[in-house]
């Protein structure tokens, strides 16, 4: 039988931390969903009552994890500087020096991570999330402007590069387990801080850029679908589930994918969706795959006219989150990622999407002009684009945060040569 939490101020003290580190691990392994009150207090050898004598209710305990992380990631990037500024590390350095947030992401820090995460995510649909995700964003820029500073660059480069960062990192939680993905995403950002803000070396080493060119999804070779793959019995029905799933994802979204309105879609009956896919998260990120195959396939039969910068910036200004293949370069694919992160049987989804993030945009350059752009700086670019748009979907208020509009003209001018 779980035990009560004692009253005593000082035990009171000790047990609520108790519950706020239980609650985060939990956040961390499965999401705000995951983490229910029964499985916190079971972990903690205390009973549900106890907890809300703490924090009301789940939001509450949430928000304490929430607020708890992001008091832990200020005193870190806190700490960063400080030892930039003692150690007088030079400019060209920065990149290098940034570039260790991201390796702690997926290393000593990836709990805390993958709870920042779900904070970003979870915010737009809940107000009191927004407040902390607010306060946590406004803390990362504050530091970014300082690393700035300190290094002598322009505030609002290092604006660009902390989204970059932060994107990047959503990433990193699920594809750490790749040498080729934590080799190559260094280098991106390196060659980011060189061409956003000026510090170090702009040129992409050749073994990096030939790196590049195997690892990101290729529109002009193409590749096999995977239900043609795949033959045998039942190869037809999954190819027509897999088909509507990608139909849905692009007309309303990711989450609404399920089983039923899937199998309506595709004329099958439901319990075929269920035979072919053991849950609606398989079935979901088949169906992305799906969305990208057919997103590639369209730039391989049309070159494409080159982006205009003034197209890029409306994208911005109108804050929106569109479903289909524009949400998912934003919000589904971190989804993706955090799902990735916390499971075994779909972990190779996460470096999936990685692999394709940056696809579209270098694919939408066209064969001509501007020549030159590395996959490395499209894929940049594609980081900041979902960070920003993020962002806009998580604080109602970001005009007051971030000048996004001015981000996206440096962003299209430095990494894709876009005036």
């Amino acid at each position: 039988m779980a035990s009560t939490i004692s009253s005593p101020a000082s035990d009171e003290d000790s047990s609520r931390q108790r519950v706020v580190e239980e609650a985060i691990a939990l956040v961390a392994a499965g999401g705000v969903r995951g983490a229910t009150l029964r499985d916190v207090a079971a972990r903690c050898g205390a009973s549900v009552t106890s907890i809300a004598y703490l924090f009301g209710n789940k939001d509450g305990l949430i928000a304490e994890c929430f607020a708890q992380v992001a008091a832990r990631d200020r005193a870190r990037l806190a700490t960063l500087e400080a030892e930039a500024e003692a150690m007088a590390i030079e400019p060209a350095l920065a990149g290098p020096f940034l570039w260790t947030l991201c390796e702690e992401a997926c290393g000593d820090r990836r709990t805390d991570m993958l709870v920042l995460i779900e904070l970003w995510l979870s915010a737009a649909a809940n107000p009191r999330f927004a407040e902390t995700c607010r306060t946590w964003l406004r803390a990362r820029r504050d530091a970014f402007r300082g690393f700035a500073r300190l290094f002598g660059a322009d505030p609002l480069a290092f604006d660009i590069l902390g989204l970059h960062l932060l994107s990047e990192s959503s990433f990193a939680v699920s594809c750490h387990g790749s040498a080729a993905y934590r080799l190559l995403a260094r280098a991106g950002f390196v060659e980011a801080v060189a061409r956003v803000a000026g510090l170090g070396s702009a040129e992409a080493a050749p073994g990096i850029t030939a790196l590049a060119a195997r690892f990101f999804a290729d529109p002009e070779t193409g590749g096999a679908r995977e239900s043609d793959s795949k033959g045998g019995r039942g190869a037809e029905s999954r190819a027509r589930i897999v088909d509507a799933a990608a139909s849905v994802i692009e007309e309303e979204g990711l989450a609404a994918v399920t089983n039923r309105a899937v199998a309506e879609r595709a004329g099958v009956s439901l319990a075929l969706t269920t035979y072919h896919f053991k849950s609606v998260t398989e079935l979901a990120f088949a169906g992305v795959l799906r969305v990208f195959e057919k997103v590639n396939a369209g730039f391989r039969r049309n070159a494409g006219k080159p982006p205009q910068a003034a197209a890029m910036i409306e994208r911005i200004r109108s804050r929106s989150q569109p479903s289909g293949v524009e949400g998912l370069r934003s919000r589904g694919m971190a989804e993706i990622s955090l799902a990735a992160a916390r499971s075994s049987a779909i972990e190779p989804l996460g470096i999936a999407m990685r692999r394709q993030r940056g696809t579209i945009t270098h694919a939408s350059l066209g064969r001509g002009e501007p020549g030159g752009i590395t996959r490395t700086r499209a894929a940049s670019h594609a980081l900041w684009s979902s960070a920003a748009f993020l962002t806009a979907a998580a604080i109602s208020d970001s005009e007051d945060l971030y000048d996004l509009e001015s981000q996206a003209r440096i962003a299209a001018a430095r990494l894709l040569e876009i005036g």
